[in-house]
């Protein structure tokens, strides 16, 4: 089963920045349901996402990501979390509204409701906003 689906739609109420990113990562990455499982890091795709970097990836192919539907992505390389740390480039601008895609696969675990409120609460911190619902459990599940 696979997660491959949108997820919550935000609003930026301040200009959001690529140290914006990395807060919201290090800020992820302190969620105790994340501990022992995973840590995040900005994702070097187009439109921009949040990558699940998996501990012990060795012996899976386990596949998660949050992508953020960003007009402005930059380059991402191996030094992406200092290069980002204090950077004000800007990845959305205020009152910008965009809706977060989900994509699970290859045996990594499905998103959940109560994950995405982990999000949304992570989001908050860096001046993010959840407008609209949350997605159904059912849309979060695929064959």
């Amino acid at each position: 089963m696979i997660t491959y689906t949108h997820g919550i739609t935000l609003q930026t109420q301040r200009i959001i920045t690529k140290n914006d990113i990395i807060t919201l990562c290090k800020s992820l990455n302190d969620q105790i349901n994340y501990h022992n499982l995973c840590e995040f890091q900005p994702e070097g795709i187009s439109g921009g996402g949040i990558l699940f970097k998996f501990r012990d990836n060795s012996e899976n192919k386990w596949y998660k990501s949050v992508r953020l539907s960003a007009n402005k992505w930059y380059f991402i390389n191996d030094n992406v979390l200092s290069e980002w740390s204090e950077n004000n480039d800007i990845i959305y601008n205020k009152n910008t509204t965009f809706t977060l895609f989900l994509k699970s696969f290859d045996g990594a675990p499905l998103f959940t409701i109560d994950e995405l409120k982990i999000w949304e609460n992570c989001f908050n911190k860096i001046g993010c906003v959840k407008v609209g619902k949350y997605p159904t459990k059912k849309s979060l599940i695929s064959e």
